[in-house]
């Protein structure tokens, strides 16, 4: 065998190596667009759920908001730190943490560390916001980024 076959014969395996790798990346896009149209993620769907217990609006109350929020991401104390300025006796806020010790208390907001409750409402993202009637059935469901306007998203009722 000469050295320019050989070379030809491994440029071809790397091609069609190449190839599978991008016949199988498109299967799996293919497959993801296919789960997102019909609502598929890996996790239960959350919206036009009751919430647990543990979370749901207290009797008197016209709503509510969880944030589903952990402890080691710099956005989810972002989050905790403006669901402190929420204040509407109507709303209960709470936050459903991995662990309450690594955040401030607030006033008007609850921290609650329940993994029952936190593996019944994660979605694989936080933090996650989500917006209760005040039956406890999950209305809304945002999940936040740097760039949302937290005052606007803590507003029940608002868009998301």
């Amino acid at each position: 065998m000469t050295v320019e076959l050989a070379v030809a014969l491994l440029a071809l395996l790397v091609a069609l190596f190449a190839l599978v790798a991008l016949v199988a990346v498109y299967a799996r896009v293919r497959a993801l667009e296919a789960a997102r149209t019909t609502g598929l993620s890996g996790y239960a769907a959350v919206v036009g759920r009751p919430a647990p217990p543990a979370v749901r609006p207290r009797p008197g109350q016209r709503a509510g908001l969880v944030a589903v929020l952990d402890a080691d991401c710099a956005l989810c104390h972002a989050v905790w730190d403006a669901l402190g300025g929420v204040a509407d006796a109507g709303v209960r806020v709470v936050a459903l943490v991995d662990r309450a010790e690594a955040f401030t208390p607030h006033e008007g907001a609850e921290l609650l560390t329940d993994p029952g409750v936190w593996a019944e409402l994660f979605e694989g993202y936080t933090p996650t916001v989500l917006q209760l009637d005040a039956a406890g059935t999950v209305v809304q469901r945002v999940f936040v980024d740097a760039e949302a306007d937290l005052p606007a998203l803590f507003r029940i009722g608002s868009p998301a």
